[in-house]
């Protein structure tokens, strides 16, 4: 029985590794847009604070 779900769980990897590395790659590229499309604020001084 452990073999089994041992095979079952190899061929599973195997299918899903292509489709798992294609999406772990819109992460990054989808928090970059967010941050580019941003709107910007116009508030003078915004910048870090001076200690």
């Amino acid at each position: 029985m452990t073999t089994h779900k041992t095979i079952d769980a190899a061929t599973a990897r195997a299918q899903y590794a292509a489709l798992a590395g294609h999406y772990r790659a819109i992460g990054p590229a989808a928090i970059l847009a967010a941050l580019v499309c941003m709107p910007k604020k116009g508030v003078k001084g915004a910048g870090p604070a001076k200690a």
